[in-house]
């Protein structure tokens, strides 16, 4: 299937990257609001223009999309962006770096990445538009639903759910069952041992509230 790659940054690099890894799809552009980038390559790919250049690609005859954007703490630019490649009549195939491991019952969903040397345990559900990032760890039986982002080297124990546009940090530790809260924010290096609300922010070990948002 052909390609395009949306974004141009540091993580649509890492996309191109695991793209390769898999083998299986043709990556023939990218595209990035960015005027100036229009024109340049990444990774020997051309950047095209802005989202006004995937209609034309996809009339083209390019079948798939792949988000190469990111999200820190607010994952709303993705979940937008994967709206609109599904209206646009892309394919968006799950991208699964060659070097991860992934249990063989393990549930990907349409748009979702992950990364090198990242572990997605026996049972786990990972959603459509998820990041697992480099090294993360998502064990057994966890859930995770749409535009989540485990960050680099988190670790989500068995039973975990993390809801809908919620980003768990680098490095941080979710416990055994605990449930984080659609679009809150664990914070980088915390340890989770209770439940998170809906929108809130959690530092710190044990993790506590510092806002709602």
């Amino acid at each position: 299937m052909r390609v395009v790659v949306l974004g141009a940054g540091g993580h649509a690099r890492s996309v191109v990257w695991a793209l390769r890894t898999q083998g299986e799809h043709e990556l023939v552009a990218l595209t990035d609001p960015r005027p100036e980038l229009t024109g340049r390559e990444v990774a020997g790919v051309p950047i095209v223009g802005g989202d006004d250049q995937l209609a034309p690609l996809r009339a083209d005859g390019v079948e798939g999309a792949c988000l190469g954007v990111g999200g820190t703490r607010d994952n709303s630019r993705r979940a937008r962006l994967y709206g609109l490649a599904r209206e646009l009549g892309f394919e968006l195939p799950a991208v699964v770096h060659a070097r991860s491991v992934v249990a063989p019952d393990a549930l990907i969903a349409a748009g979702t990445v992950v990364f090198a040397a990242a572990v997605i345990g026996p049972g786990a559900t990972i959603g459509p538009n998820a990041i697992i990032n480099s090294g993360a760890v998502v064990e057994h039986d966890c859930v995770l639903e749409q535009h989540v982002h485990v960050a680099t080297s988190a670790a989500l124990a068995g039973h975990v759910r993390i809801d809908e546009g919620a980003h768990v940090g680098l490095g941080a530790r979710v416990l055994t069952g605990i449930q984080v809260g659609a679009t809150s924010v664990v914070g980088a290096g915390a340890t989770v041992v209770r439940d998170v609300p809906p929108g809130a922010t959690v530092v710190g070990t044990p993790a506590e509230p510092i806002s709602e948002r």
